[in-house]
């Protein structure tokens, strides 16, 4: 009896731990409309003063996205190491890539938040780069048209 209850009670300890990590983590974030979302082409990476700069294409959607308009060159902050939970992450075409792998000119698609130690800063989190139409005839020239 008593080994049930305590491994009931393990079984919520856990449920609340995941039910808080869960809220506090950017995926969660996202999918409550809190991260905001832009097109823009890359215009360069920082490393030494970890930011990047992009020129917004298009404002998709989010809370604050509104702060930004199209044709207008800005500046994000990126951590490019450390926790997944922490870090900028970077998909180049679905695959992990890093912040060097984006070359000037580029198109991507960035999820920011503010940054939570600067409220007047923005902190990109996830920075999503897709392959044109001509690159992917050019890397898969037999794929269907």
């Amino acid at each position: 009896m008593r080994i049930q209850r305590a491994g009931r009670m393990f079984g919520a300890a856990a449920l609340a731990v995941a039910g808080v990590l869960a809220v506090g983590s950017p995926a969660a974030a996202q999918k409550a409309g809190k991260m905001n979302q832009i097109e823009a082409d890359w215009v360069a990476y920082d490393a030494a003063a970890q930011t990047v700069k992009v020129k917004v294409y298009k404002v998709r959607e989010g809370p604050q996205a509104k702060e930004l308009k199209a044709g207008q060159e800005t500046a994000f902050k990126v951590k490019a190491e450390g926790s997944i939970l922490a870090r900028t992450s970077v998909k180049v075409n679905g695959k992990a890539g890093k912040l060097t792998d984006i070359n000037a000119g580029k198109r991507v698609i960035l999820y920011w938040m503010p940054d939570e130690a600067d409220k007047a800063a923005r902190f990109a989190r996830t920075i999503d780069v897709t392959f044109s139409d001509e690159e992917l005839d050019e890397r898969y020239p037999d794929r269907a048209n």
